[in-house]
């Protein structure tokens, strides 16, 4: 019998471990493990040496001898040896505008963000004959999670959902002969006016799936990378004269229309938006 009240701490935290790499909850693990009468509480650790591919589980039981002399009453006592659970603040720079970030620890190896971006980038470009003056206007609200697969590395994957608005707002510019060329015919630009167009992703909430550096959740000043994708869909494209009456009138409006239509089997492929972003973050 006084094996078993010896050996009883041991056992206790080898079925936590177990459980826990099972992808059973540690709050829930410990009940099963510890018994009513045996208090469980957090206490500080210095960091230990683990192997860098290991499964970073988050929790490591160990025990505290309070009582020596009778082990029945030692504690036990769970550690994360990655990072204590944080709220970090980034700030960032990229593809997406600028944006702002709130990180939140959520267990050893995942960290919750949530973000905004917003900005503008002006564009030139010239399509099926026409030049346009664009501007790509940028807002976004994004909800990610972090996933950190080494237990001694900032290298995390990414993924998660954008409720995106980005949209290219053009105006379009006649020729050297100032004149416009819609869906393969030659229109004076005194009777079009200006040809104002819209260019807007399908996806107004895009899946995301990247891969990043950094690890906003931890005590301190860091840096910060994202490289990932967006999936938006196929742009929609709207086009408008700023002459009434060309536009609304039904031969030329099927022009228009045609010249819309146009423009979006050329940028059919244009699907995925890339992401690309740097920045810092503080955590608390």
């Amino acid at each position: 019998m006084s094996y078993v009240v010896r050996y009883r701490p041991i056992v206790i935290s080898i079925i936590i471990f177990t459980l826990n790499a099972l992808g059973i909850h540690p709050t829930i693990a410990r009940e099963i493990a510890v018994r009513p009468d045996a208090p469980v509480e957090k206490v500080s650790q210095q960091p230990t040496s683990r192997s860098g591919l290991g499964l970073d589980i988050g929790l490591q039981p160990i025990i505290v001898a309070d009582n020596p002399k009778n082990p029945s009453q030692n504690r036990i006592a769970l550690n994360n040896p990655r990072q204590s659970p944080g709220l970090g603040v980034s700030a960032r720079v990229g593809t997406l505008g600028i944006g702002v970030d709130v990180a939140k620890s959520l267990t050893s190896q995942v960290n919750g963000r949530l973000g905004f971006n917003f900005g503008s980038i002006k564009v030139n470009r010239t399509d099926s004959g026409v030049n346009y003056d664009s501007q790509l206007n940028l807002s976004s609200i994004q909800l990610l999670g972090d996933y950190y697969p080494f237990s001694q590395s900032n290298f995390r994957v990414t993924g998660g959902l954008v409720a995106q608005n980005n949209r290219f707002a053009v105006t379009s510019k006649p020729n050297a002969d100032g004149n416009y060329t819609i869906d393969n015919q030659s229109f004076p630009a005194s009777s079009v006016g200006t040809l104002n167009g819209e260019f807007k992703s399908t996806n107004s909430i895009a899946p995301y799936i990247g891969i990043g550096i950094g690890q906003p959740a931890t005590e301190g000043l860091a840096f910060n990378a994202d490289l990932g994708l967006m999936f938006t869909g196929a742009p929609q494209v709207t086009l408008n004269a700023s002459n009434p009456d060309f536009n609304s009138n039904p031969i030329t409006r099927a022009r228009i229309d045609n010249k819309a239509r146009q423009t979006e089997a050329d940028l059919k492929g244009f699907n995925i938006y890339p992401v690309v972003s740097v920045g810092v973050s503080y955590g608390f």
